[in-house]
This record gives C-alpha cells, sequence and structure tokens, in this order.
C-alpha cells in the first residue's frame, strides 16, 4: 500500500494528513486521512477519513484502543465499514507515522 503526504508551507508545524488506495475483497479503495486535531488546536488521537470506492463514499473516525483501530460513531457514517479495511487503515497510519 502506498501513500502520499500531504505539507503544509514552510515554517508551519505539519499535522499528519495524507492520501492512499488500496483493493481489499476485490474492491479498490481511495482514501484521505488526517489527524484530527481539536477547537482549541490540540490533537486527540484520532483520525478522520475520507474512504471512498465503487460502492460509495463513507467520512468516518478512526479511534486507537491499545493495539487496534476501530471505527467511530459519528452519524456521519454511512453504513458500517468493515473491520478488515480499518485494519489497513490502522496499519497504514503506523507506517506512515514511521
Amino acid at each position: 500500500m502506498d501513500f502520499q503526504l500531504v505539507t503544509g508551507g514552510p515554517d508551519t508545524i505539519d499535522h499528519l494528513v495524507f492520501t492512499t488506495t488500496f483493493t481489499q475483497s476485490n474492491t479498490f479503495y481511495k482514501a484521505a486521512l488526517a489527524e484530527t486535531i481539536s477547537w482549541d488546536g490540540k490533537l486527540t488521537g484520532t483520525y478522520d477519513v475520507l474512504l471512498q470506492s465503487g460502492k460509495g463514499t463513507q467520512r468516518l473516525t478512526l479511534v486507537k484502543e491499545g493495539e487496534h483501530w476501530r471505527a467511530g460513531e459519528e452519524v456521519e457514517q454511512i453504513g458500517i465499514i468493515q473491520q478488515d479495511v480499518v485494519d489497513l487503515l490502522g496499519a497504514v497510519i503506523s507506517r506512515v507515522r514511521k
């Protein structure tokens, strides 16, 4: 799984934002992920995800609990994301953070 980091301007603290593509269960996905930042500028430890495939587009939040990731329970989430897709997104977050 490849990824592309999105960076800001010089002299700016860049929070983690990246895009990636992958195939899971014969479905091709495109995803944009960003560290969630509170209104007062602090990291929340979660990631906002826009996930697109031929099945439609989902907006969700990824939450890390210990060593595992899960989808958040926000109202904007359309449908139920499969745990194997959540696991792949969590793996790419770990890879990009290194």
